[in-house]
């Protein structure tokens, strides 16, 4: 340790209580925390209102034990002057104190047993103890040491039967901490902080440290009382929580200005509880040496700080806890990754600065890697298995009592994720590649395949519709048709049948799995090309409709050329209303998602204004257009109105009297189709791989076998909508996190300093089963929708377009190198990260996306947009070189392997120990993806 001035800030920095992530029970993710540490002071005085009497025998004394701090995850001192627990913190030891607490744990601690099972037998015991010890100046003292001993206890969040309300706001954990509710145990009149209690596990244990000044001590008194009984016996009023109390630990002088000093060394036992090695020290070991020892060995784990640096402590002698701990539960990748990793991995992974010991295993292709296509469909039929394991819990869990009630909440906001995209698109459809594509047809089409998916899928959480590249492929479809000179449908229903054909073809060799080798930078640079579409495909729309110029009549006189005049004029205004109605439609959504991540409001209702995000927007830009713009010409959504719903619009049935057109050039029609049909389908296999792992991420625990959804979106959905004229449909994983974001349960009760986390996920087909049906019922709100201005969209195109870059790791990257390293705190996946290898692996990623971007740009402005049939094999192509290629390049390949992992384990079927040293590591940010981002 580095010794400054002679004496040193201290801190432990220990896998529980600081740098890694705190271990928990079952609802916090890991291992259980095993200790609640409370620190009271003996005070003289009038007994504050609220103090907790611990026997029921003793008179009432002047004195009283007052609560100064508590341990659970990280230390919260009591603030005196507000009146309220300070915001958690790392406690920062003067090293002193800590070197003399090691003293008294060498020469001068005493260890009591005790199997007393109330605070009275307690402190008759203790007090007793002490008299035979010596300790007392005389024996009428020992009734003395009783009182005090039996004292009231004041804990500040904790009231009298008759004040039994909620607190005032008392900060546990920062802003946004929910109200402290004291609840009393009629039967045992044990008063407690019941959200605390609900904050740890069942299997948690208290220590109570008492400090404090007795004038009639004879040295100073340092007793660790350790309470064999089993379970933990509850003593009334005790500490503040409902859990048993294993250890009493006292610190008492005879000496009025050693008080601090009492308080330092509680200080420092309370820390050392929360490592686990010197608390199974503490709890078995019949020694003292031993617990020196163990004080030894975590003496050898500190960090120290020299004195000359206090800045960094605050001014309750804490370091103060990164705001990404103290904020309420977040919804980004420090959720979505599995946490299901050993500890060992975590801290080999997040601690070590040495790069070159970071290993990463090589996927090789060899003759074995051939055997799994062999036997053919050998993943259908374990997909069956597996479908058939998983569905009739899949409806049951629907109903239990703890997710019925979050299945239901989550329909409304499903329903705009599926139902919004496929009004937009199906505008985007009628306007460029066929008026078939009407915006009826888009709504009723996305309800069946919703209702499909949800009854047959292998992970029914995903989402489906149609997306950007699928889009452009549609229009590659018809420009195809056109120069081939045959009929749109007919050519349609010849591409999706060789679609079909070759979709059968990849199930039958078993390449479903093959989404098990998917890195987090495929998943960035889909997600981004997606995000751009969006982006550019709403601003060329907009910008295309505004004119190069106002015509200006030559002859004012003339009727023609005024009337070319007065349309040209409209023609730019309509432009120039579409553009500032979009533009209000983004500034809303951003304001709303900003409200939704801030601590404005409670929680449930920033969920729910966040939830209907996209149609509180819409509504707002229809208000707008009706109240500013009635009687400009804007365009509006072309849905018909209820009573005017035709259900024959709903579907394009194919002329098969029209086949005949296709043997006009037989060579040129097939071969285009079978083109088309090889890259459509490889598209679509690609996407709903990548859309099932994103499925997967938030705690999943079912089997969820990827060739089903292959089955149904590569050979049924195809089949079917070249047969209906219904649009070609494929995953979409941004719409599918927030799917799946809709039916997590979070922990309700998160220990102090801690953002709540997301414990389970409701995994059943109920809810996308009733959206499904919605969506299909919603072809009759024609009412409503030819009301909302096609502006609306445009905004809402470029909003999910710049959340969903929002969190790109290769964004953030690329951020942080356009600062100076000092400024990296905010991007802590990038330490120890060399800043040469990034920017390489940045580029990298940036030149990839830099192509499919020019794809796009292509296909809007060109007459080649059959140049996005390349897109599946860019994506392809990137895995391939990340896979390959980049690991055999030295330099790069160790910040590679730290910085670039797989979505999934690469070997589901190894040991779970294997399974878990290769899952994706969970980062120590905020670190966000936009396939891993809410968008809604």
């Amino acid at each position: 340790m580095h010794l400054a001035n002679g004496e040193k800030g201290l801190r432990k920095m220990t896998d529980k209580t600081y740098g890694e992530k705190p271990h928990s029970d079952s609802r916090h993710g890991s291992k259980p925390l095993q200790m609640f540490t409370e620190i009271s002071l003996l005070m003289d005085g009038e007994i504050p209102k609220g103090a907790i009497p611990v026997t029921s025998t003793r008179p009432p004394s002047n004195q009283h034990w007052g609560e100064l701090a508590r341990y659970i995850l990280y230390e919260e001192v009591f603030d005196e002057e507000s009146r309220k627990f300070a915001s958690p913190q790392y406690p920062s030891i003067s090293f002193r104190y800590f070197d003399r607490f090691c003293s008294i744990l060498h020469k001068d601690l005493r260890v009591l047993q005790s199997n007393a099972t109330t605070s009275e037998q307690l402190m008759k015991e203790i007090a007793k103890f002490v008299r035979s010890e010596d300790d007392l100046t005389g024996p009428e003292d020992l009734e003395k040491l009783e009182l005090a001993l039996s004292a009231p206890r004041w804990h500040p969040q904790v009231n009298r039967p008759q004040d039994l309300h909620l607190h005032p706001r008392l900060s546990l954990t920062g802003p946004g901490r929910r109200l402290s509710l004291v609840s009393r145990n009629e039967n045992a009149m044990e008063w407690t902080n019941k959200n605390l209690s609900e904050c740890l596990p069942k299997t948690a244990e208290a220590c109570s440290a008492m400090i404090g000044h007795l004038p009639y001590l004879t040295r100073h008194l340092y007793l660790l009382i350790r309470l064999t009984s089993d379970p933990a016996p509850k003593l009334r009023g005790v500490v503040e929580v409902d859990i048993g109390i294993r250890f009493v630990f006292l610190a008492l002088t005879p000496k009025i200005d050693e008080e601090g000093a009492m308080y330092q060394i509680g200080r420092c036992f309370a820390t050392m509880l929360n490592e686990s090695k010197f608390l199974s020290v503490i709890r078995q070991s019949q020694k003292l040496a031993d617990i020196y020892k163990a004080a030894l060995v975590f003496r050898r784990e500190i960090i120290a700080i020299s004195g000359g640096y206090s800045e960094v402590l605050n001014r309750h002698g804490g370091i103060d806890v990164p705001p990404s701990y103290d904020n309420e539960v977040e919804f980004e990748r420090a959720d979505l990754v599995f946490e299901d990793v050993l500890d060992a991995a975590l801290n080999n992974e997040m601690t070590s600065s040495n790069l070159s010991l970071q290993k990463e295993s090589q996927v090789h292709c060899s003759s074995r890697s051939f055997k799994r296509l062999c036997p053919p469909f050998r993943e259908l039929v374990e997909g069956f298995k597996a479908l058939a394991f998983r569905m009739p819990s899949d409806y049951i869990d629907a109903f239990t009592k703890n997710k019925v009630i979050t299945m239901l909440s989550s329909i409304p906001f499903i329903y705009f994720v599926v139902f919004a995209p496929s009004v937009t698109f199906g505008t985007l459809m009628f306007n460029e590649v066929n008026e078939s594509y009407n915006i009826s047809l888009n709504i009723f089409s996305a309800g069946v395949f919703t209702i499909l998916y949800s009854l047959f899928a292998g992970q029914p959480l995903g989402s489906i519709g149609i997306s950007g590249p699928s889009f452009f492929l549609e229009t590659v479809i018809g420009l195809f048709a056109a120069q081939a000179g045959v009929d749109y449908w007919a050519y349609r229903f010849l591409t999706g049948l060789y679609m079909t054909a070759f979709g059968i073809i990849l199930i039958s060799m078993n390449l479903s799995s093959m989404v098990l080798y998917a890195r987090r930078s495929l998943e960035e640079i889909f997600s981004a090309f997606i995000s751009l579409f969006l982006i550019l495909k709403s601003t060329f729309s907009m910008f295309r409709a505004v004119p190069l110029e106002i015509y200006q009549p030559n002859n004012s006189t003339s009727v023609d050329e005024l009337q070319k005049a007065l349309n040209s004029s409209q023609t730019g205004s309509r432009a120039a209303i579409q553009l500032f109605l979009a533009l209000c439609m983004l500034v809303f959504s951003l304001l709303i998602n900003k409200l939704k991540r801030s601590h404005l409001f409670r929680r449930t209702f920033r969920y729910w204004i966040g939830a209907f995000n996209v149609p509180l927007g819409i509504v707002f830009v229809t208000a707008l257009n009706y109240i500013f713009f009635s009687t400009y010409p804007t365009t509006k959504l072309g849905v018909p109105p209820a009573v005017e719903a035709d259900p024959n619009t709903w579907f394009v049935l194919v002329d098969f009297s029209k086949m005949d057109t296709l043997n006009r050039s037989p060579a040129l029609v097939h071969g285009t189709a079978v083109v088309i049909g090889f890259f459509f389908c490889l598209l679509i296999f690609t996407e709903i791989a990548l859309n099932s792992v994103t499925a997967l991420k938030p705690k999943a625990k079912k089997p969820s076998p990827f060739v089903m959804d292959h089955v149904l979106t590569v050979v049924i959905f195809p089949l079917m909508s070249c047969i209906l004229g219904w649009p070609f449909v494929s995953g979409v994983p941004v719409r599918t996190i927030a799917n799946t974001m809709a039916l997590i349960i979070v922990d309700p009760h998160p220990p102090p300093g801690k953002p709540a986390e997301i414990i389970s996920l409701v995994e059943q087909r109920v809810s996308v089963l009733i959206v499904g049906v919605l969506v299909t019922l919603s072809v009759y709100l024609g009412d409503i929708l030819h009301l909302v201005p096609v502006a609306a969209l445009y905004g809402m195109f470029l909003y999910l377009g710049l959340i969903g870059l929002r969190g790109l790791d290769s964004v953030n990257t690329l951020t942080a190198l356009l600062t100076r390293r000092k400024h990296w705190g905010r991007w802590e996946f990038l330490t120890d990260l060399p800043k040469p290898q990034l920017a390489v692996i940045v580029s990298i990623n940036f030149g990839e996306l830099a192509i499919l971007v020019v794809f796009i740009i292509l296909a809007e402005f060109t007459d080649i947009n059959y140049v996005t049939l390349a897109t599946p094999l860019v994506l392809i192509g990137s895995g391939l070189v990340r896979e390959f290629l980049l690991p055999k390049w030295q330099w790069l390949a160790p910040t590679l392997a730290k910085y670039d992992k797989r979505c999934l384990p690469a070997h589901p079927k190894k040991t779970e120990t294997e399974n878990k040293s290769e899952a994706s590591l969970p980062d120590k940010n905020d670190r966000l993806s936009s396939v891993e981002t809410l968008i809604f």
